[in-house]
This record gives C-alpha cells, sequence and structure tokens, in this order.
C-alpha cells in the first residue's frame, strides 16, 4: 500500500476524528473537473469537499485555511497573514490578494533597539512583542464576498468539526514545538493544549481544541468582523498588552478596525515560450523568480543531465544574485519605492547575467545589488520566517488559486487568545532603520507590512492556457524550491511531480536541528543524489551542508486536458481530484 493511501485509509478509519462529508476513501492525483493540493491530509480531503459540494476555489481556499488554522497552527492561521494569488479563467485576469500582518499604530523603527542602539536578539523579539494585525480572516471574508458560491457557515463549520472532534497531531507539529518549548510553556493555552503534566504531547495525539471551535462557532455568525471588531480583537488587545512592559510598542483596537485587505501588482515574465505569473511586493519571491529565470534563459539548461553539477550550479548563482536584490529592494510599496520594472529590465538582467562565472563558484564580495539609476537603500537581511503553508486550487471552472501563509515562524509569537495562535510578523521586519546613513526598504514604521519570500506563483503556456499552479513553505529557500520546480517541468520536460521530488540545492543559511548551529553556504539535500555531486560542488569553491532541505511544494499541473495534483514527499502533503 502506498503512503499516501495508507494515510488516508487511517484518516478514515479513525471515527473519533472529525471527516469531512464526502471524503474519498482513496486519494486521486488526478481529474477532469477539479484538483486541490496542500500540505496536510484533514486540509486537502475539505477543499474537495468543498469542491464536490459545487463549491469554487474561493469556497476551498476558505475552508482550507480555516481548517489549517486548527490542525497546523505551527505553521499558519487566523491569526497570521495570507497572500492569496487568484485567477479568474473567464475574466482571464489576476487579482494579488495581500493579507499580510500590518504594524499597529504605536511600531517605530526603532523599537527593537537597545538602549545602545543594538538589535535585541530574535529571543528577545519573539513573544507579544512580535505580534503584528494579522489579515488571513480578512482576507478570506473580503475574498469570499467578491467571489465565493457557498454559504460562509458551510466554509467553517469543518473547521469547527476539527477543532471539536479532534485531529491526530504530525510529526512536523511535533519537532516545531520541541523546538520552541522553552518560549510556548509560559502561555497557559499553548501549554494546555500541547502538553500533558509536564511532558509533550507525543505525534498522534488526538488533538482539540475547545477554545477554537468556540471562536470559530463566533466566527460562522459575525464573520471576520468577530476578529476585527468583536470580542476577539478585544481580548487580543487586552491580553497582548497585559504581558507588554510600560515602554513597549502596544496594539490598539483601532488598529484592528482599521486593517484593510489590499490588492497588489501581478508580476509577469516568461520563460521559454511560457508566461510566469506571482505577486508583487511585498511578497518578493515573484520578482525573485522571474529574475532567475530570466537569466537561466541564456542558458541550454534541457542539454545539461539532472545528475551533473552544471546546472544545479546555473540555478544557485542566478539565485543569488537575484537575492542580493530582494534584500536591498524589497518592502511594501505603499511605503517605499520598489523599482521591480528597473529589476526585470532586459538590460539590468543582462548586467546581472554578466556577472555569472563561467564555472565554479560567485564571488560573495562582488554579488551585490545595482540599479545604476536607482538609489540602492541599505541591504540588511534580518529575521525570516521559518515555517509556512501553502495550498493550491483549480476549480471545475477553470479558476485557480495559489495561496501561501504564515504565523511569522515555528508557533508564531508563542502567545494564544481563545484557541487563535497570534503571529510573529513584527520579527520579519529588519530590526535597524538604517545602516552607514542608508535607510532600510524593511524597516518599521507604523501600518507597514514586512517583505516576505512568499512565492505563490502560475505558469501559463504560448497559448495563454493554465499549466502550473505551485508554491511551497520555506522560509528564505521558498524562491529556490519553486525555481528548481519550474526548471524541472519546462527544461528537463518531467511532470509537476517528478520535478519536486528532484533535490534541494539551494545557498544560503538553513535551520537544521540537527546540528549546533544554522549552516550557511550551498545547501544540498541530503539522502538524495545530489550527494554525488557534492565532490563537483565542493572543487567549484563552494562550502557544502549536507543536511534535510525540507520543501512543501504543492503543485496542479494542466496537462493533456487532465488535473494532476503533484505533493511534496518530504511532508505528509496530498492532492485530491475528481
Amino acid at each position: 500500500m502506498s503512503f499516501r493511501i495508507a494515510l488516508i485509509a487511517t484518516l478514515v478509519s479513525c471515527s473519533v476524528i472529525a471527516q469531512p462529508d464526502p471524503f474519498p476513501t482513496e486519494p486521486n492525483d488526478t481529474g477532469k473537473s477539479f484538483m486541490v493540493s496542500a500540505t496536510n491530509p484533514y486540509v486537502t480531503s475539505t477543499g474537495y469537499s468543498i469542491l464536490k459540494q459545487g463549491g469554487n476555489a474561493v469556497d476551498a481556499m476558505v475552508a482550507m485555511q480555516l481548517v489549517m488554522s486548527v490542525v497546523e497552527p505551527d505553521m499558519t492561521g487566523i491569526g497570521g497573514g495570507t497572500f492569496a494569488l487568484y485567477y479568474d479563467n473567464k475574466a482571464k485576469s489576476f487579482t494579488a490578494y495581500d493579507g499580510r500582518d500590518e504594524a499597529p499604530s504605536s511600531a517605530t523603527p526603532d523599537m527593537f533597539l537597545d538602549k545602545d542602539g543594538k538589535a535585541i536578539s530574535r529571543d528577545d523579539i519573539l513573544g507579544p512583542r512580535s505580534v503584528a494585525v494579522p489579515g488571513t480572516l480578512k482576507l478570506l471574508q473580503h475574498t469570499h464576498e467578491k467571489h465565493g458560491k457557498l454559504d460562509w457557515k458551510q466554509l467553517v463549520q469543518p473547521a469547527i468539526n476539527y477543532a471539536e472532534n479532534g485531529y491526530s497531531m504530525n510529526s512536523y507539529t511535533y519537532d516545531i514545538v520541541v523546538r520552541e518549548q522553552t518560549r510556548l510553556i509560559h502561555d497557559p493555552e499553548i501549554k494546555a493544549l500541547y502538553w500533558e503534566g509536564d511532558t509533550i504531547r507525543p505525534t498522534g495525539t488526538n488533538m482539540t481544541n475547545p477554545n477554537m471551535a468556540t471562536t470559530l462557532k463566533a466566527i460562522a455568525e459575525q464573520g471576520a468582523d468577530y476578529l476585527y471588531q468583536g470580542a476577539l480583537a478585544k481580548h487580543i488587545v487586552e491580553t497582548v498588552n497585559a504581558r507588554l512592559e510600560k515602554d513597549q510598542a502596544k496594539l490598539s483596537l483601532t488598529d484592528f478596525a482599521n486593517y484593510r485587505v489590499k490588492t497588489r501588482d501581478i508580476v509577469k515574465s516568461s520563460y521559454r515560450g511560457n508566461d510566469i505569473v506571482s505577486f508583487g511586493y511585498p511578497a518578493s519571491g515573484g520578482v525573485l523568480v522571474s529574475q532567475s529565470l530570466d537569466m537561466l534563459e541564456k542558458y541550454d539548461i534541457a542539454s545539461m543531465p539532472i545528475t551533473t553539477a552544471e546546472p544545479w550550479r546555473l540555478m544557485v548563482e542566478a539565485m543569488r544574485l537575484a537575492k542580493e536584490d530582494r534584500i536591498a529592494y524589497a518592502g511594501d510599496p505603499s511605503y517605499v519605492d520598489t523599482p521591480v520594472e528597473a529589476l526585470l529590465d532586459k538590460d539590468y538582467i543582462d548586467d546581472r547575467f554578466d556577472m555569472i562565472p563561467e564555472q565554479g563558484a560567485g564571488d560573495s564580495k562582488s554579488i551585490k545589488p545595482g540599479l545604476p539609476e536607482v538609489a540602492t537603500p541599505a541591504a540588511h537581511e534580518g529575521f525570516e520566517s521559518q515555517d509556512t503553508g501553502h495550498i493550491s486550487i483549480v476549480d471545475s471552472e477553470g479558476n485557480a488559486i495559489a495561496m501561501t501563509s504564515t504565523v511569522g515562524t515555528g508557533m508564531g509569537s508563542g502567545v494564544m487568545v481563545d484557541g487563535v495562535l497570534l503571529n510573529a510578523q513584527m520579527a520579519n521586519f529588519s530590526s535597524v532603520p538604517s545602516l552607514k546613513g542608508k535607510p532600510v526598504q524593511n524597516a518599521i514604521e507604523a501600518g507597514k507590512r514586512p517583505r516576505s519570500a512568499i512565492t505563490p506563483l502560475m505558469v501559463f503556456d504560448k497559448d495563454d492556457n493554465l499549466r502550473l499552479v505551485v508554491g511551497s513553505p520555506g522560509s528564505s529557500q521558498i524562491p529556490g524550491y519553486v525555481l528548481k520546480t519550474i526548471v524541472g517541468i519546462v527544461d528537463w520536460d518531467l511532470s509537476a511531480q517528478d520535478a519536486i521530488d528532484l533535490p534541494n540545492i539551494q545557498y544560503g543559511t538553513k535551520i537544521d536541528r540537527t546540528k549546533p548551529y544554522n549552516p550557511t553556504g550551498l545547501l544540498v539535500e541530503k539522502r538524495t543524489f545530489a550527494e554525488s555531486m557534492v565532490p563537483s560542488f565542493a572543487e567549484m569553491g563552494y562550502k557544502v551542508h549536507v543536511i534535510p532541505v525540507v520543501s512543501g511544494l504543492n503543485a496542479i499541473e494542466v496537462k493533456d486536458g487532465m488535473l494532476h495534483g503533484a505533493t511534496d514527499r518530504r511532508r505528509a502533503s496530498t492532492s485530491l481530484g475528481d
């Protein structure tokens, strides 16, 4: 029995765990009508159920995200933020919905500096100080009002069922709770949910969240107002502020009442005759992937064997150059100038391409941002979200959604109110407002939204037909995961599933719980054929770390009139279609 069939069978057999209705008894990764793909089988089955009942892509997204808020609060939820790329097949139009978390009105650029003007540590930021005004629930209601078909209450019910009747905690959630336990154990709701006495509940525990069930029932009746203008807003503000010191920035009810979903620019580029469509800033992954693909198009990657180091070196070097631009120029376009058009200009891409060495690793000192006509802000990378969730959907009308959401890092701020885990998105701003007299794009400002590496993306063929919906969790590595998948499909003519199965090879820093430090350099996924290329990479001049590089890609490929779900075997991902 395959892993996914066994997984679905296990879920069906557990009568104590709530199930959506109708629920498929075995997975189906291929369909003609609709398809959903997500990192958690409870989420996937919910989307399947909603589409089977006549809902559309937005209906499925709403129900799936609410269920994710219950079964994977360690990564995402209504206490966090969301970017959703929506394709309307009838209108042939795209909308980029920004439900990213927002800094409160009391926030200041220097709020994370100590008395000597130095940035405080990540551990000192995480906690009540890191809570921003969440946006996910507002985005769900906003998009449902514009595009949804089914009744709102019907879409909230699956999440209520899981919160009341239970779900099986997966190993990924357990690992995150263990990783973050020293700060989580101090929150009474979190401790009651995840601890049994002095012991963290093990993987497979049947989890219920009665407080969340009560909250969701109120949301079913009152909609997003319950979180933004109702009792939940009041309780969040009171709880967070009570844990802050007198001189620390506070939340306010006005901050919640004033929160609005924004629409952002669509980023479009082309790659070997395919249109690449993604999200504009402050979600910076789309620009990064587009820049990288523009550079890679100059190489004949299709002729390069997958199991040799050279095509991977080219992907790594293109990404390294594009990432430097992202760190310098990405930010909230409502607050800072974001030169996206200049970054994607052909002449500028040609200049960046010329910086890729003919062989070997690039010189880190020479890999700098460099728009000649734009005053380059100070490059400050800062802290990146570590844990995220992604959903891909195509409905029976041909509408599509790529939606990525997060609570900022594993278990968010470590503050839970009425069953809702609150985000840590303030930690995703740059903690310093300037460097050597230059402003930092991602500096904190009241009402501002932090940049993100999130990369919800779609690919269309030369006839403007949808070809791929894709995205992934993975912090700053997300754009690289998506890039690898596109190259695998377009250049090596792989299926989306085979492209996702390709090893993850990236340059950067990765948190690895198996090591006492966070490795920086060329990250090569262990237990894959990429390990055979390590000697070649070392000879090229890379400092190589062979570690788990765990993506969570979820994709839907449209091919030969069929929908093909593709999921990441590195996690408990599933696809279901009809």
